[in-house]
């Protein structure tokens, strides 16, 4: 009866000092990008607002476009939605290629404006690199989004 006595503070101590990977992951690659000099907060993002009950597109002060690449954007938006793995699969004359090969979670569990606002920050923030006027979302359609060329004028607030 004794061993007891020691051994379940021993597990739960021991429980209770692993990390979750996927945290110590996203710590690691903001640290890794911190160090490059590059942001990864993105130049958009949608808010709610209250007053209008309408959903708004805002530029955030906070977001430094220096020396970034289409890569960075997507690193930045798979930071903030960890949920949704988008992967940019090509550049081609004035879009980005991009794919999310699991979209359940955007098409089926965040709701239509939570689709729409997700898809309007990736397309708003990658259209703000030179040269990208378009993205071109590959995913599996579901009930709240569709794949498809998305461009800024797609997204009226």
């Amino acid at each position: 009866m004794k061993i007891f006595k020691y051994l379940i503070p021993a597990i739960i101590f021991a429980v209770a000092c692993q990390s979750e990977p996927t945290k110590t992951a996203a710590v690691a690659e903001t640290a890794e990008s911190l160090d490059q000099g590059k942001t990864l907060v993105l130049p958009w993002s949608v808010q709610f607002n209250e007053s209008t009950h309408a959903m708004e597109i805002n530029r955030e002060p906070a977001a430094d476009m220096t020396n970034l690449q289409p890569a960075d954007i997507v690193d930045a938006i798979n930071i903030k939605y960890p949920e949704i793995k988008l992967s940019l699969v090509k550049l081609e004359s004035n879009t980005a290629f991009v794919n999310i090969s699991d979209a359940t979670y955007l098409t089926q569990r965040s709701g239509s404006d939570g689709a729409r606002a997700y898809l309007a920050e990736a397309t708003y923030s990658l259209t703000e690199l030179e040269g990208i006027e378009s993205v071109d979302f590959s995913f599996k359609e579901g009930d709240h989004a569709r794949p498809g060329v998305y461009t800024r004028s797609k997204f009226q607030f």
